[in-house]
């Protein structure tokens, strides 16, 4: 199975996805030199030399410019200078190589860019961000008639939402009506977020990074999260990691006929971090900490030790299927005292945090 990455400004790393071409679908990327319009707090970017020397490195493999914002302030979807400067950039980005599309989450942008009428747009999927939270065939339907109204091209992918991953019943289904509906869209799945099942913050903290990227509000989001969201309740519950609906690199066989591609995520993290998750879903495997694979939950990994390979062959099969009706299950907590341990830094609680 192939894998989408993020592409990241990172001379070895670079090398390394060269290095490995032959197993990636595509890479994703933020928008260079512009404004925020992804789903992450912006802490440095791409520009185009550096997309111009590394991008055609990767041959025929495909590339898309994240537009994964929640929002942005309403004034700019009437903005026509803005949004022509927006897909400018792409354009820019198309002359490099071959740009596929863009990622959006944001319908009245995707809607907006279209209305422009700049050539750009025909040339472009538009593919549904994770966050578009595609959970069931109808929602993915209703998804791809929207689309085919703008002047964008129909994804060649669609990413389903990350609680599928362990509701193989549900997943099965939804392939199945996508693929007899639209045989030539592949099937995406979230690998290696490792978040909350179902998470009770998410749409809020989305809004919130993006409320930060607009520049009007400082950005908050780590703290809030910190103090209030996920990361206080993984301190307190760190078992409901096993709840979690990421994919482990040795299970990666077991979705090979419902999904085309998996997606690697944590571009924020390094490269160091994702030449190690990359290489985990190569060779489907890895001997060492599970959460140095997550996204969301890295920060545990200086807390807990969970030992990927006594975690066993029969993982998936245990926690498949699971009602997360928890008050009345004690599996992911019996399993998390039995393969994690707590390492030598204590994780102490944010308050007592200097």
């Amino acid at each position: 199975m192939k894998l989408s990455v993020p592409f990241i400004v990172d001379a070895p790393y670079i090398d390394f996805l060269v290095k490995n071409k032959s197993v990636l679908s595509s890479v994703y990327f933020a928008l260079p030199d512009g404004p925020a319009l992804d789903a992450r707090i912006q802490f440095g970017s791409l520009d185009l030399p550096f997309l111009k020397k590394h991008l055609p490195r990767l041959g025929k493999i495909k590339t898309y410019c994240l537009f994964n914002t929640r929002f942005i302030t309403p004034e700019r979807y009437f903005d026509t200078r803005f949004l022509n400067r927006i897909l400018d950039r792409l354009q820019a980005l198309d002359s490099i190589g071959s740009l596929s599309g863009i990622v959006f989450s944001d319908m009245y942008l995707l809607t907006a860019l279209s209305k422009t009428g700049h050539k750009q747009v025909k040339s472009l999927e538009a593919v549904p961000g994770i966050n578009m939270m595609l959970d069931n065939a109808p929602k993915a339907f209703s998804m791809l008639a929207a689309i085919r109204e703008t002047r964008f091209k129909l994804p060649g992918k669609l990413v389903l939402d990350r609680s599928l991953n362990r509701d193989f019943n549900g997943l099965g289904k939804m392939v199945s009506a996508i693929r007899q509906a639209f045989p030539d869209v592949g099937i995406e799945l979230m690998a290696n977020e490792g978040c909350l099942s179902h998470c009770p913050f998410k749409l809020t903290h989305d809004a919130q990074v993006s409320l930060s990227n607009t520049r009007l509000v400082p950005e908050m989001t780590h703290r809030i999260s910190q103090r209030h969201g996920c990361h206080d309740f993984f301190h307190h519950h760190p078992h409901f990691f096993f709840s979690s609906p990421f994919i482990r690199p040795e299970d990666l066989t077991a979705y090979a006929r419902l999904a085309d591609t998996v997606k690697i995520s944590g571009r924020t993290l390094g490269s160091r971090f994702l030449i190690q998750a990359v290489n985990a879903y190569i060779h489907q495997s890895f001997d060492g900490n599970l959460l140095e694979l997550m996204d969301a939950t890295r920060f545990l990994a200086d807390a807990y030790h969970v030992d990927n390979k006594q975690l066993g062959p029969d993982f998936l099969n245990t926690l498949a299927g699971c009602n997360h009706l928890c008050v009345n299950c004690t599996r992911c907590r019996d399993l998390f005292n039995r393969t994690a341990r707590q390492q030598t830094r204590i994780l102490k609680p944010y308050k007592d945090r200097p």
